[in-house]
């Protein structure tokens, strides 16, 4: 059987050999028409994206088994699969991948329901536009294929650029992005395909291309991500996804995409948030102190290796609480947010409270703990935070949260009375407690890192925090919050299994990835999960019976002094006592608001150029980033791009493309009735500090 196989291995090889033969003969023959062609895309590029030609002038390819199909088009032999990239006939074979694709679209999908009593402004107009598009989908038939045209496309594995001519022939895009992993194949797309008509349909009216070549499935989601800001992340969840080929890289690429899809999707804000953000910040600011970096030198080298323990409020808190006991006059003990009424119960104090969600629920746990114990910890928190938080600790300190419109007004106040200190934005710290405290910990310079009871998920709807928290009583919950119907989805386990997530609980775990690959490349930085949660990519999971800390004893109160001055300041003084009203420009933003409003009249009548006029608002509002108005782009930003998506969705649900647009109009006026309350909420701006509700005080068992 054996001599079986290998003749029949022997077999294809001499067929693939005398294959490749009769096609590098065909090569040489063609070599004038393709070297032209060579040529001509080389000149295009050169003028339209010289970073590509320089990068393509000189190179070399790995892959050298080239060779001409009978039908004229390039293939090329993989060695890394053993096979061709393509069939015989690569044009028909990507003909055929095209129109499967077309026919059955593989795309991104979000689905924004109505919140129903709530008391913002921007949930009221979300509503509004909802109701909107249900009251005028009566009688329209579902979009199944690709409509004629899209708003966002990306390609992964562009190969030979065979299957990008043809839905660019089939389809018009007005966001393109082209990944490929392979630089072999799209240097031996520049023989096979012209791109200049690519290159020219791709760059006109407002449409745009983007190409990642040769870089690693990570980057390419990291540049995509930072490419949508500037493009608009209205368009990201109606984005179309076509895979070219399938390779380790690429299939790779896909995977992390899909994974990393929710920070396209979450924490993109709204206006009612950004009011309450600036109204509290300036109302915390003489309470607390700034932080600013002076440098690394700041701080003695010594407190940087200190062993840190960041402690969540998970299941697994029970688990390790002995632990942390044993091991607390060694380390520095971070707390998150709601963590703080459970080890109160447990009998441990933290050193540093941290907590990030604006409301004044957030303050209200710290009527169940009396002020000696908050007296001996140091408070932190971001500069949306309300200012009741900054009443409950002796001492304090607050950073700048990026992407906030408080974070525009300080920074540009501040500067304009000459004022040139470092002061700093926490990225990365969100969407919760956990993300902050490791923003911290960048920030500090910590070199060792603990996670504890940061489960990012939970291995049963009933055990979703520690059994000691204020989530339960008696071991049944209380009422305060439960996941029983929460919409939930798998991720892989820290000691494997599988572990159940919410939205929130996914996006915080891949904050904590992309922020922790960044610690990663300090040389003496190493972290560590001792939770019973979802893996985090890049912390080392580690049994709790495993740790072994052999550090002295620390003084910590010293230690927090250092830190403290190391890297906190008094705030401004020409921002403290400021008015709200005064710092915001309300006749700008009227200015603005109106021109948002118009555009949408009689002659928009298709998908594109609804696309085409939102983007254009998107990029007004945009613009506004590198202007002395960039908090008039953090207000507007959020709100926009929920509003500009929920009409999108809109618009590419449908078959009927003139009925479509002419009811999606519909859309657009509740978000411009919003567009012409806001100015007077901005005239009373001072005003929009969170006043809570008594949720947290009836049901938290704190």
């Amino acid at each position: 059987m054996q001599n079986e196989d290998n003749q029949s291995s022997l077999d294809q090889a001499e067929a693939f050999a005398s294959l490749f033969e009769r096609g590098a003969k065909r090569l040489r023959e063609n070599d004038q028409e393709l070297t032209e062609r060579y040529i001509r895309n080389m000149t295009v590029f050169s003028h339209v994206m010289p970073h590509i030609y320089e990068s393509f002038q000189h190179y070399q390819p790995k892959k050298r088994h080239i060779y001409m199909e009978e039908s004229g088009e390039l293939n090329v032999y993989r060695e890394d699969v053993g096979v061709p990239l393509f069939s015989t006939a690569p044009r028909q074979q990507a003909a055929e991948r095209v129109k499967r694709a077309l026919s059955k679209p593989n795309k991104t999908v979000l689905n924004l329901e109505r919140t129903d009593n709530h008391p913002s402004r921007h949930v009221h107009y979300s509503n509004k536009i909802l109701d909107q598009a249900e009251q005028h989908s009566d009688g329209l038939t579902l979009q199944e294929g690709w409509p004629e045209f899209v708003g966002s496309a990306i390609l992964f594995g562009v190969e030979f650029g065979y299957q990008l001519e043809m839905i660019l022939a089939q389809r018009a895009v007005k966001h393109l992005y082209l990944y490929e992993c392979d630089l072999d194949f799209f240097y031996y797309s520049l023989f096979a395909i012209e791109w200049q008509s690519i290159l020219e349909e791709c760059n006109r009216d407002g449409r745009t291309i983007h190409f990642f070549l040769g870089v690693s499935p990570e980057e390419f989601t990291e540049k995509y991500l930072r490419q949508l800001e500037e493009n608009g992340y209205f368009l990201a969840p109606e984005t179309y996804l076509h895979i070219g080929y399938s390779s380790p890289e690429n299939d790779l690429a896909v995977s992390y995409f899909k994974k990393h899809y929710a920070r396209q999707v979450m924490g993109w804000g709204f206006f009612d948030d950004a009011l309450i953000g600036i109204a509290q910040g300036l109302k915390s600011l003489p309470k607390t102190k700034l932080a600013h970096f002076q440098g690394r030198e700041a701080l003695p080298k010594w407190v940087t290796n200190i062993p840190v323990f960041i402690l969540g409020n998970g299941p697994s808190l029970d688990q390790g609480i002995e632990l942390v006991k044993e091991v607390r006059d060694q380390v520095l003990l971070i707390c998150c947010g709601s963590t703080i009424n459970t080890l109160k119960k447990l009998g441990v104090t933290p050193d540093i409270h941290v907590d990030i969600e604006r409301l004044k629920q957030t303050v209200d746990k710290f009527q169940f703990l009396d002020q000696d114990y908050l007296d001996k910890i140091w408070g932190l928190s971001v500069n949306v935070m309300h200012p009741g938080l900054f009443d409950c600790f002796k001492r304090s300190g607050m950073a700048m949260k990026p992407g906030e419109a408080i974070t525009s007004l300080m920074l540009n106040q501040a500067r304009m009375q000459g004022d040139t200190k470092e002061y700093v934005q926490l990225n990365y710290c969100n969407p919760v407690v956990a993300n902050l405290a490791l923003s911290y910990v960048h920030l500090f310079g910590f070199n060792n890192v603990y996670y504890l009871g940061v489960d990012n998920g939970f291995k049963d709807k009933g055990s979703h925090h520690s059994v000691h928290s204020g989530y339960y009583k008696d071991g049944k919950e209380t009422g305060f919050q439960t996941f029983q119907k929460a919409s939930l989805v798998e991720r892989e386990g820290n000691f494997g299994g599988t572990i159940y997530a919410t939205g929130i609980m996914d996006t915080s775990r891949v904050q904590l990835e992309s922020l922790t690959r960044q610690l990663n490349q300090r040389r003496n930085f190493a972290s560590f999960n001792l939770s019973d949660g979802a893996k985090i990519e890049g912390v080392t999971p580690l049994r709790m019976e495993d740790v072994l800390i052999m550090d002295p004893k620390i003084d910590h109160a010293n230690v927090i002094d250092l830190l403290e001055s190391a890297f906190f300041t008094e705030p401004p003084e020409s921002l403290v006592g400021q008015s709200t009203e005064a710092l915001i420009s309300v006749d700008d933003f009227q200015k603005i608001s109106r021109t948002l409003q118009q555009g949408w009249d009689e002659s928009v009548v298709t998908r594109e150029q609804v696309c085409d006029l939102l983007w254009s608002h998107h990029r007004q509002i945009y613009f506004l980033k590198g202007s002395v108005h960039r908090h008039i782009y953090d207000l507007l930003i959020g709100s926009f791009t929920y509003s500009a998506f929920l009409i999108v969705q809109f618009l590419f649900k449908y078959q009927d493309e003139a009925d479509t647009v002419s009811r999606a109009r519909h859309l657009f006026t509740p978000w411009c009735e919003f567009l012409e309350e806001m100015p007077s909420m901005l005239q009373q701006a001072s005003e929009y500090v969170d006043q809570g509700n008594d949720h947290l005080i009836t049901f938290y068992n704190g």
